[in-house]
């Protein structure tokens, strides 16, 4: 096998990996502009602005009668103004104002009772200009502080918005690598299984990965398939911030002790290139993966004994080889379900009748319940690992390896999924 970039660049001989990183760090910072801005509405520290003092304290009084909120979120929590908060300016764009309120809604380090006050004064005309009116005052009374007071409300202000920044980093982030946060959990640091160092250049990644070229083994194929995605050196850069931004800020700080822990443990579970390729690392979330595994389970959950690691199938129960019935099925035939049914009932005739083989062909004719246990024949092994080593902490590892082996049944583990958030 050839070890290059000529390797990669056979299969994509079209592929300008500049080009891709330069196209995803544009459009990556024109939707963080979008969805953070500085507070330019924010007051300033101004000793020559002339204020009449009572006329302030006056018209304050009148918004906390009619809009008392609004001093609590700014004048006491130093929160950004409603115009930051939903990046928008005086002059309202309300297509884009509808469009980040929503995105705000589950991805701002913002409350939400917070962002949907601020949507409701912004997209209404009245409550916008008494609003503007309000910030003005803000400003007056701002300057009528003590420094104290002054730099105590500031610094609460700075500190909105420092962690609203890094909020929707992250959110963009994830946007994009959708499952980063959940292998973090469980404990797959992809640069530290793969050896990679915040201070890598492309060259030392490209070494890397023809290192791992060269071994043919399972675990070398993993580790090379996710260090060439970090031959995009924006996915590089994208990650190192992930790394710095989602332990930290967060991840609860009993779950960051387990994710470490659970580093190096990741090779127990076994996990396929295939693993990595169409789950761990795929366009789809992980999360939702494992709701529907649990869903279906939980509902089916005498389907256990039917599924990986157990070794016998419910096509086995009644003597059908699945794999040999999809490959001989005519591509072309309309009616694939009818030709299975036909192979199904006529199997069902001759078997001697058990609650087993009732079992299996009251699944298998239902064409629902048979795509649902189709699904869990090629994801239940995975996920069942994933979700062991999310609840890691409450497990030893001679029940882990006996799971893994299939010595213990996993009815053990079968837990509600909304436990496992973190």
């Amino acid at each position: 096998m050839e070890n290059s970039f000529e390797v990669i660049d056979q299969l994509n001989p079209e592929i300008n990996y500049k080009k891709i990183a330069y196209s995803e760090r544009s459009s990556f910072k024109k939707r963080l502009n979008l969805y953070y801005s500085n507070d330019k509405y924010w007051p300033k520290k101004n000793r020559k602005m002339q204020i009449r003092e009572l006329k302030v304290y006056q018209e304050l009084r009148y918004f906390g009668k009619s809009h008392k909120d609004w001093l609590y979120y700014h004048l006491e929590y130093g929160c950004p103004t409603f115009f930051s908060i939903l990046g928008v300016d005086l002059n309202v764009n309300m297509n884009r104002l509808k469009e980040i309120y929503q995105f705000k809604c589950e991805n701002s380090y913002i409350p939400v009772y917070i962002i949907e006050e601020a949507y409701k004064t912004i997209k209404n005309v009245q409550l916008r200009s008494k609003y503007i009116r309000f910030i003005k005052l803000f400003r007056h009374y701002y300057n009528l502080l003590e420094e104290e007071e002054k730099t105590e409300l500031d610094d609460k202000h700075s500190d909105w918005l420092y962690y609203e920044k890094k909020k929707i980093i992250l959110s963009l982030i994830l946007e994009r690598h959708k499952n980063w946060d959940l292998l973090y959990v469980i404990g797959i640091n992809l640069f530290s299984i793969t050896n990679i160092k915040h201070s890598y250049k492309m060259k030392d990644i490209f070494a890397l990965y023809k290192k791992y070229l060269k071994d043919t083994s399972e675990k070398s194929k993993i580790l090379a398939f996710i260090t060439k995605k970090f031959l995009n050196s924006f996915v590089y850069q994208e990650y190192r911030t992930f790394l710095s931004i989602f332990p930290t800020f967060f991840l609860k700080k009993k779950k960051n002790r387990v994710a470490e822990k659970l580093q190096k443990h990741w090779l127990i579970m076994n996990f396929k290139l295939t693993d990595f390729r169409n789950i761990l690392l795929s366009e789809e979330r992980l999360m939702e993966k494992i709701d529907a595994h649990h869903s279906i389970l939980s509902k089916n959950i005498n389907w256990i004994d039917y599924l990986p690691p157990n070794k016998k199938t419910l096509y086995q129960v009644l003597d059908i080889d699945i794999k040999s019935f999809n490959s001989n099925i005519k591509i072309e035939s309309e009616n694939i379900n009818s030709q299975f049914r036909d192979l199904l009932f006529k199997k069902y005739k001759c078997a001697q009748k058990s609650p087993e083989i009732n079992l299996a062909y009251t699944i298998l004719r239902n064409p629902q319940m048979r795509a649902d246990y189709d699904w869990m024949l090629k994801n239940n092994l995975v996920l069942m690992k994933i979700l062991f080593l999310l609840q890691i902490d409450n497990l030893n590892h001679k029940s882990l390896n006996q799971m893994i082996k299939g010595k213990q049944n996993i009815k053990d583990f079968l837990i509600p999924t909304d436990l496992l958030r973190y």
